[in-house]
């Protein structure tokens, strides 16, 4: 699974520049409007790039899909990740797979692993430190005037490397393959078979860090601080 990310601005403003040709576009916060978000959890808003009229665009999306069908915005049913296994027969996901492929930038991701009754964090980022793409699919609800877009943010099953921290993963992709996921044209057997096979496509660190991460509502680079020894995978298939 995927419930929780970093997107500081430093490494996401070359990648923002290199797909968009616009800077990396802070999401705010209210209690800390205009900064730099190292613990981003889902209903909360982020930058989320789509294929537009023109190519790649940026659009702030809402992190937890609400169906075009839906009769109201919900949280009761877990939509802010997409398992790749049902994204073509899940009522919610099967059309957003096919006409609504986004990439989800940020700078890293964490995951928990349990020891006992404890809920472990790790943190797992590129190790070029650049920003990486997730694969995601995005839909548009709209209420009378309200319209409000969402996306979740697809998984897949877990990398033998990545398995002692948990059973899921994200999508990874990388940029090149990010702008192949966003492309109309694709063919979404190709997609499924080579995008969404568990596989580590870029040299990953798994960072362990404190539990200050658990709580929402923290922030800051105490997030990200290491507190054990930092785990490097390499690039695998």
């Amino acid at each position: 699974m995927c419930g929780r990310v970093n997107v500081s601005s430093g490494p996401l403003t070359l990648l923002f520049m290199d797909m968009v040709g616009q800077p990396y576009p802070r999401i705010s916060r209210d209690t800390a409007p205009d900064t730099d978000r190292y613990n981003v959890a889902p209903t909360e808003p982020l930058p989320v790039l789509r294929m537009g009229g023109s190519g790649v665009e940026s659009a702030p999306m809402r992190w937890w899909l609400t169906p075009y069908w839906s009769k109201e915005l919900s949280t009761k049913y877990s939509m802010f990740n997409a398992k790749s296994e049902t994204l073509e027969t899940s009522r919610a996901f099967s059309e957003p797979f096919a006409r609504r492929r986004c990439a989800v930038p940020i700078c890293g991701y964490y995951e928990w692993t349990k020891d006992g009754d404890r809920k472990l964090p790790y943190y797992i980022r590129p190790q070029a430190d650049e920003g990486m793409l997730l694969g995601g699919i995005w839909d548009r609800w709209r209420n009378g005037d309200e319209t409000i877009e969402s996306f979740s943010v697809v998984t897949t099953a877990v990398h033998d490397r990545l398995a002692f921290v948990h059973s899921r993963q994200p999508a990874m992709l990388t940029r090149a393959e990010g702008l192949r996921w966003m492309s109309r044209d694709a063919d979404r057997e190709g997609l499924r078979a080579e995008l969404l096979r568990p596989r580590v496509p870029m040299p990953l660190s798994v960072i362990p860090v404190s539990t200050y991460v658990n709580n929402s509502r923290n922030e800051g680079t105490r997030c990200i601080e290491p507190i054990g020894r930092t785990i490097e995978i390499d690039v695998e298939a």
